[in-house]
């Protein structure tokens, strides 16, 4: 089985399109205002997600609370509560803590769960990896498939692939120079790491 490929955290039409030509199978774009990454008022940005390849999915991300009006265009919406989502595919993030006792698998029936290592006040793309052994039963107990994030960079997703077995693997710090500037060389590298996992 490959293992699918979503680049987040992109801050320009370029950045969009680069993780495109790359490889990547899904692109995420960050809504919630309280992200260092959050486009949420780049209306250029936002109409290009309308023209991305039809192949790919285009990913709008939010923290607890989703701002419906902003997610025209996407094909899936990604939130850390369990929102209604009637005309998108929902990616359902949870911030996986040590002492989780994954009690949250019962709780609703999101299309996909997004694992993300749990720091206070962030909802991710703080570069802490996750606990790959507790990610691994996640996937091993969900019905659903199951993306793993959290601390992934070019040099260790081949090695979370073996160990976790997520359906898809997605990277924002990790790939990138500065916070909001993806580095393109970590972003090619990341993708044939995975696709060669």
């Amino acid at each position: 089985m490959v293992t699918r490929v979503k680049i987040c955290g992109l801050t320009t039409a370029r950045d969009l399109e680069t993780a495109l030509e790359y490889g990547a199978d899904a692109v995420g774009v960050i809504l919630e205002p309280t992200s260092p990454r959050c486009v949420a008022g780049d209306g250029e940005l936002l109409a290009h997600v309308r023209r991305v390849h039809p192949f790919a999915t285009t990913v709008a991300v939010f923290g607890r609370t989703v701002n419906w009006d902003l997610c025209t265009g996407f094909a899936a919406v990604q939130a850390h509560g369990l929102p209604s989502a009637p005309a998108f595919k929902l990616l359902r993030a949870h911030a996986l803590a040590d002492d989780d006792n994954l009690s949250f698998l019962e709780d609703g029936d999101p299309d996909a769960w997004l694992l993300d290592a749990a720091v206070p006040g962030a909802f991710g793309g703080t570069g802490k990896r996750v606990d790959w052994e507790l990610a691994a039963e996640v996937v091993r107990r969900s019905p659903r498939p199951v993306i793993l994030a959290g601390g992934l960079n070019p040099d260790n997703v081949a090695e979370a692939i073996a160990r976790v077995r997520p359906s898809a693997v997605d990277v924002s710090s990790g790939v990138e120079s500065s916070p909001r500037v993806k580095d393109w060389g970590k972003v090619r590298a990341f993708i044939e790491a995975a696709r060669s996992a």
